[in-house]
C-alpha cells in the first residue's frame, strides 16, 4: 500500500509480536502498526495499549482502602536510518480511590505530580523518550528517560531506572508510585569488550531550583559470560534549605549552575570534585555478574557513598562510613515436561544514612522524593526469593521476602546530618526498627497477543499485618 511518494516509497504494515513494555503492570508489548520505505531503512511503529486495574490493602490499624486505576497508553518507536533510533511512550491515568487525596501542588519534593479532581478521584501523566545516534565506535545519547545500571533482578542499589516494588511504609493516596524519568544527555564508547557510558541529567527537589546528576560507567564483558562494572555519580544543586536552618559549616546558602567539567568523559569524579571544591555528592560502585555456568547467574552490587577504604566498610564509629550491596543468585531455564522454572535469591543492605547529604536536599541521590537507588531507603535490608513457573500462556511466580527499615533518624533520604548528630551509626535498631515477611503470587495470563491479564495476591506477617490483592488487565494492538 502506498501512503505517500516523495524520494522514497514508503509502505504500511501491521507487525504482531510481545516484547517488554514500558509497564511494571503488564510485560506485554501492544500490537503496533509499522510504516517503512521499501528498504527498511525508515521505520515507525506504533501502538496503543489500555489497561485497567483494580488493588485492596487491608493493613493493620488501617482502614480497607480500594484503588482503581485506568490508562490509555500510546508507544512509537523505530528509526531514521540504522544508526538514529527512538523511543517514545506516554502513559495517562485516571484513578480513583476510597481514600482522601491532598492537593498537589507540582512540587517536586512532593512527587510525581497530579490533578486532583475530587477527594477520591485524581488524573495524572507520565512519559519517556530518547534517542540515539551510533556513530562508532561512538553513540550519542539523549531522552528523557529512566537510567538503570547493574544485575540485581530486584533491588538495585546504584540506579534502579523504573523499577517500583509496594512498600507498605510508602503507602499513600498522595503519591504516585511510579518512578521518575529525568532529562539526559550522554555517550557511549565501545571498544571490543570495553563499554563506556557517561549521563548528564537534570533532577527535582524544588520548583525554579537546579539539581544535578552525572554519571559514568566502565562496562568489561571478561571471558567466560563474566561482566564487571565499575561507576561513578556526582550530584549536587542549589541550597533549599532557609539560610541558617542547616549548622553544617559548609552548607551555607548556594546556587549551584551545571558543572560542565562533569560532562566530559574518562575524568574521574572524585579527582575532578577536589578541583571543584569538595563540595559535591560523590559515590563509587562496582557490580558483577557470573554466568559461567549454563543457566546460572550469581551477580552482586556494591555502592560506598563517602566511604574512605574498604576496611571502613565494616567500622561503625563513624556516620559517614556508608555503603549499600546486593548479592543474588538465580537459576533459569530448568524444564520440567511442557514446564520452565526459573528461581532466585536476593540480598539487599543499606547502611544508615546511604543517600543523603550533609548539605541537604540538594545533595541527596533522589528525584521527585524518590530515590534514584534502592526504593528501600537508607537502614534497612531486604531478603527475597521466588520460584517461577511457565507454561504455554500462563506464567506464575511464588515468592517470600523479609524486610527491615529503621525509622530512627538517619533512616530518611531528607535527613541532614549535623555536629550534633551523634558521630556513630546503628545499623537497624531494634527500638525503632519495623519488620515484616511478606509471602505471595503472582498469576500472569497472556491467551492472545492482544489481551493480557495478572492479579497477584500478597500476606503480611510482623510489624505490619494484613494483605494486599492486585488484578491489572489490558488490551492491546
Amino acid at each position: 500500500m502506498q501512503l505517500w511518494q516523495s524520494t522514497s516509497r514508503f509502505v504500511l504494515s501491521v507487525v504482531f509480536g510481545t516484547a517488554l513494555a514500558h509497564s511494571a503492570a503488564v510485560e506485554n508489548k501492544p500490537h503496533h502498526i509499522t510504516f517503512s520505505d521499501s528498504a527498511h531503512s525508515k521505520e515507525l511503529n506504533i501502538g496503543a495499549q489500555l489497561l485497567d486495574s483494580v488493588v485492596v490493602t487491608n493493613l493493620t490499624n488501617a482502614k480497607t482502602h480500594y484503588d482503581n486505576s485506568m490508562s490509555v497508553r500510546f508507544f512509537a518507536n523505530g528509526k531514521f536510518t540504522d544508526a538514529f533510533q527512538f523511543d517514545a511512550r506516554v502513559k495517562i491515568n485516571t484513578d480513583y480511590t476510597n481514600r482522601y487525596i491532598n492537593f498537589n501542588y507540582y512540587n517536586p519534593d512532593e512527587g510525581l505530580p497530579y490533578n486532583k479532581q475530587s477527594e477520591n478521584k485524581r488524573t495524572w501523566d507520565l512519559f519517556g523518550a530518547n534517542v540515539s545516534y551510533d556513530l562508532k565506535p561512538a553513540k550519542l545519547l539523549a531522552g528523557f528517560d529512566f537510567i538503570e545500571w547493574g544485575p540485581a533482578r530486584r533491588n538495585h542499589v546504584i540506579l534502579r531506572g523504573e523499577r517500583n516494588f509496594y512498600r507498605p511504609w510508602q503507602d499513600s493516596s498522595s503519591r504516585i508510585p511510579d518512578a521518575a524519568p529525568t532529562p539526559y544527555f550522554g555517550y557511549q564508547f565501545t571498544l571490543g569488550p570495553i563499554e563506556y557510558t557517561q549521563y548528564a541529567a537534570k533532577i527535582y527537589e524544588k520548583k525554579n531550583f537546579g539539581k544535578y546528576f552525572h554519571a559514568h560507567r566502565l562496562n568489561l564483558n571478561l571471558p567466560k559470560d563474566i561482566t564487571f562494572g565499575i561507576s561513578e555519580t556526582a550530584l549536587y544543586g542549589s541550597t533549599i534549605e532557609p539560610a541558617g536552618s542547616n549548622p553544617n559549616p559548609d552548607s551555607d546558602s548556594t546556587e549551584r549552575e551545571f558543572e560542565w567539567a562533569y560532562a566530559i568523559p574518562f575524568i574521574p569524579f572524585v579527582f575532578q570534585e577536589h578541583l571543584q571544591g569538595d563540595q559535591d555528592n560523590i559515590s563509587l560502585a562496582f557490580d558483577l555478574s557470573v554466568k559461567t555456568i549454563p543457566n546460572w547467574e550469581f551477580y552482586g552490587e556494591l555502592m560506598w557513598d563517602d566511604m574512605k577504604s574498604l576496611t571502613s566498610m565494616f567500622d561503625d564509629s563513624w556516620w559517614g562510613n556508608k555503603w549499600a550491596a546486593t548479592l543474588g543468585v538465580a537459576r533459569d531455564n530448568i524444564v520440567l515436561g511442557p514446564t520452565t522454572l526459573g528461581w532466585m535469591f536476593e540480598y539487599t543492605r543499606i547502611e544508615p544514612w546511604v543517600y543523603t547529604h550533609h548539605k541537604g536536599r540538594a545533595y541527596t541521590y533522589a528525584s521527585y522524593a524518590q530515590s534514584l537507588g534502592s526504593d528501600l531507603g537508607p537502614n534497612s535490608q531486604e531478603l527475597h526469593t521466588e520460584v517461577s513457573a511457565t507454561y504455554e500462556f500462563l506464567k506464575a511466580t511464588l515468592f517470600l521476602g523479609a524486610v527491615a527499615k529503621d525509622t530512627a533518624f538517619g533512616g530518611h533520604i531528607n535527613d541532614i546530618h549535623t555536629p550534633e548528630s551523634a558521630m556513630d551509626k546503628k545499623f537497624l535498631n531494634e527500638k525503632t526498627t519495623l519488620r515484616y515477611k511478606e509471602l505471595g503470587f503472582n498469576l500472569a495470563v497472556t491467551p492472545w497477543d492482544w489481551f493480557s491479564f495478572r492479579c497477584s495476591y500478597t500476606r503480611f506477617f510482623g510489624d505490619y499485618e494484613g494483605y494486599r490483592a492486585y488484578a491489572v488487565g489490558s488490551v492491546q494492538w
